[in-house]
């Protein structure tokens, strides 16, 4: 008995798996507005109602994605890094290589967030609350850079705040990549040093 619930519980997994990716390729591809549960359900080769009772309708779809976020691009373990470093400049990497893996690895599903925003009032103060963490994160390593004496002397906290938030934005990470050509290995080793010769002393 045990042995068959496990294996309706992996095959359940392995249907929303199924069910998720199909829907962040059709948000994607035609926008959170336009993808229907009709077309994701075909995407993923399954009935229109296993996409309801494994999954549900399509706002928990990109939440369940949002959730995946964090996980796929390691974020706990950097931050944890990062709050326990005394050095400024190894820091400030950190924080620029926990936007570089949100960007090169979850860069689909904020983009299909921010397409949802448009037309969701829920996720739309979702996608808000995403956008007041990013400040707020900009702010918290200004501040730890602060009070370490890693901020040139001449620039306030906030100032530095706003050039890490910018700087750090999704979009510029989809610039650089996307419109540009460049490589995330490239993009990221222009943004920590233009950073660094912005912020910090050293």
């Amino acid at each position: 008995m045990s042995s068959r619930k496990s294996r309706r519980a992996v095959q359940a997994a392995e249907t929303q798996q199924l069910i998720l990716n199909a829907a962040l390729k059709l948000f994607i591809s035609k926008g959170y507005g336009a993808a229907s549960i009709v077309e994701i359900a075909a995407e993923a080769g399954v009935a229109v109602p296993t996409v309801y009772t494994s999954v549900g309708p399509k706002p928990v779809l990109l939440r369940r994605l949002i959730d995946w976020v964090d996980e796929q691009a390691d974020i706990p373990a950097l931050a944890a890094e990062l709050m326990a470093s005394d050095d400024p400049a190894r820091a400030l990497s950190l924080q620029v290589t926990m936007t570089r893996q949100l960007a090169e690895r979850c860069g689909d599903i904020l983009a299909a967030l921010a397409s949802a925003a448009q037309v969701d009032e829920d996720l739309a103060r979702m996608y808000a609350e995403g956008q007041s963490r990013h400040i707020q994160g900009a702010h918290k390593t200004a501040d730890w850079l602060r009070q370490r004496g890693g901020l040139r002397e001449e620039l306030t906290t906030e100032r530095a705040a706003a050039l890490i938030g910018t700087l750090l934005l999704p979009v510029v990470w989809s610039s650089l990549t996307r419109d540009f050509g460049w490589t995330f290995d490239e993009a990221e080793a222009w943004i920590f040093s233009t950073l660094r010769e912005q912020l910090l002393t050293e």
